[in-house]
């Protein structure tokens, strides 16, 4: 039996089922459908987090699963933005090292302590964003002409806020092992 409680985690299942649909898009040239599509993409992100905040519909499949489905829309639309050159390949890796190191830190953490769970932090928020507003603005310089200036300066922020993210996560997963060996 469906219960509304688990509207957050089909909305995010969905965002998981379009990941492929969307590179598709991008790699057939239709830059406007996946541009529609990485803003309903990004709005429901913003709307499965507000129904489970807001109506107490938290789940732990919903925990893993809402990061998740960010991290593939994140790592499969830069890793074609690499492929295309819309991006330097030092970005796409960047990206990708600090999602792997992250991931490396949470299955040992996970592995570590009972009960674990991790509020995502400020500054990851604010990455994920960023990267979300990069990917919109090189999907729309396929339609348009951008100005090479903001597109420099959003991935030199990209590249800040990635590497601010890892930093901070690290120091807090440094943290955590410390109370685990105590």
């Amino acid at each position: 039996m469906f219960v509304a409680r688990q509207i957050p985690n089909v909305i995010t299942g969905l965002r998981i089922l379009c990941v492929p649909y969307l590179i598709s898009m991008i790699f057939l040239q239709q830059f406007e459908q996946a541009l529609l599509l990485v803003l309903a993409m990004g709005l429901s992100d913003s709307l499965d987090g507000f129904l489970a905040r807001n109506y107490s519909w938290q789940t732990r499949l919903g925990a893993i699963l809402d990061p998740v489905a960010d991290k593939l829309m994140i790592l499969a639309l830069f890793v074609s933005f690499g492929i295309l050159h819309w991006v330097p390949w030092w970005i796409v890796s960047l990206i990708a090292l600090r999602d792997v190191f992250l991931l490396l830190g949470l299955v040992y953490l996970q592995c570590s302590i009972n009960d674990f769970y991790i509020q995502s932090l400020l500054i990851s928020k604010l990455n994920t964003l960023m990267q979300i507003v990069l990917g919109i603005v090189l999907i729309f310089s396929q339609l348009s002409v951008v100005n090479s200036q903001i597109l420099s300066t959003l991935m030199i922020i990209v590249a800040c806020t990635t590497f601010a993210s890892a930093v901070q996560y690290y120091r807090l997963g440094l943290r955590l092992a410390r109370r685990v060996a105590q």
